[in-house]
């Protein structure tokens, strides 16, 4: 039984599946519990956050659906439609899903467990992660890193400069 498999059956993650059907596509996103949690409307104390995480939902379906990905290699040279985007420093292995409309942006932080196979680890609201390089960038990073960690105590995160590492179709480096 794989790492995956187990956090699966003990419910410390869960597999998204779309809201629409899409294209077929390999891709794969597992989400942990705290995010998922996040998309229950009894938690919600503002009525705008209902429609925030209907477009965060529509963007793992965009992951997932067989959509093509525009993808940040270089952190601070990426274009602004960059879906996703590596996290300084990349060697880290640390990825987010840039979830930017409707305001508050969003971001997912997470990793590659494999070729097409994301785990979204924590979100965060972009307004409260400062500039690039800013200690609450680093915070949420660091986070991340740890529930990777104890998700996956043996595991590294995949890594690679190129982006047929991550993604077997349908993205673009951006």
């Amino acid at each position: 039984m794989t790492m995956l498999q187990e956090r699966l059956d003990d419910g410390e993650l869960l597999l998204w599946e779309p809201q629409l059907p899409g294209d077929s596509c390999g891709r794969v996103l597992f989400l942990t519990k705290e995010i998922n949690d996040e998309f229950d409307p009894d938690v919600w104390t503002d009525p705008n956050v209902a429609l925030r995480y209907a477009n965060l939902e529509a963007d793992f379906d965009r992951y997932v659906s067989g959509w093509t990905v525009p993808v940040g290699l270089e952190p601070y040279s990426k274009g602004d439609n960059a879906f996703m985007a590596r996290i300084d420093p990349i060697e880290y292995g640390m990825w987010a899903i840039r979830s930017v409309a409707p305001k508050p942006a969003l971001r997912v932080f997470g990793a590659f467990y494999q070729r097409d196979v994301f785990v979204a680890l924590l979100t965060r609201c972009r307004k409260d992660l400062g500039g690039p390089g800013s200690r609450e960038w680093a915070n949420a990073r660091e986070a991340a890193i740890a529930k990777w960690d104890c998700l996956f105590p043996s595991r590294k995160r995949l890594f690679g400069d190129e982006l047929n590492v991550y993604f077997s179709e349908k993205a673009l480096t951006v």
